[in-house]
């Protein structure tokens, strides 16, 4: 009889691990070099920077971030124009099949507006990537004064 139990719960742990391994083995997407600027003190916003890793083979649009350290969160890009440089909202990232997008400074980035706290560094921060394809990734970013 406890041959049996054993058996009972050696197979409802196997299955349970594999399908907790198979919800992450299974996305295509993956978020490195994360990390959001401490905020400027005096001011309510902050940039977040990361390099978002696609590796199916059909594109995947970013399109919308979200955190519980602030209401607003927009896809930004700096662009150089008549010698100056400008930032301008671009709403969304796609991300090419087997790509990856890079968001770093004056290029792509995240910008957060009206923080609710200033980000201090050290800290860790949520946000949850919202993707074309049904995807929300959940990552952590610590905050950096310099990167």
């Amino acid at each position: 009889m406890r041959n049996i139990h054993y058996r009972k719960v050696s197979i409802l742990f196997a299955l349970l691990f594999g399908m907790t391994s198979n919800v992450y083995a299974t996305s295509p997407i993956t978020v490195t070099d994360g990390y959001i600027k401490a905020s400027i003190p005096g001011t309510d916003i902050t940039a977040a920077y990361m390099t978002i890793n696609n590796t199916s083979d059909e594109a995947i649009t970013l399109q919308k971030v979200s955190s519980t350290i602030s209401d607003r969160i927009e896809i930004h890009e700096h662009s150089m124009a008549d010698g100056m440089m400008r930032m301008r909202e671009v709403g969304e990232i796609t991300i090419k099949a087997n790509s990856q997008a890079v968001l770093q400074p004056s290029g792509l980035h995240l910008m957060i507006f009206s923080l609710k706290q200033p980000t201090k560094e050290k800290s860790v921060i949520p946000l949850t990537l919202k993707f074309s394809n049904k995807t929300n990734i959940n990552i952590q970013l610590p905050v950096y004064r310099f990167k």
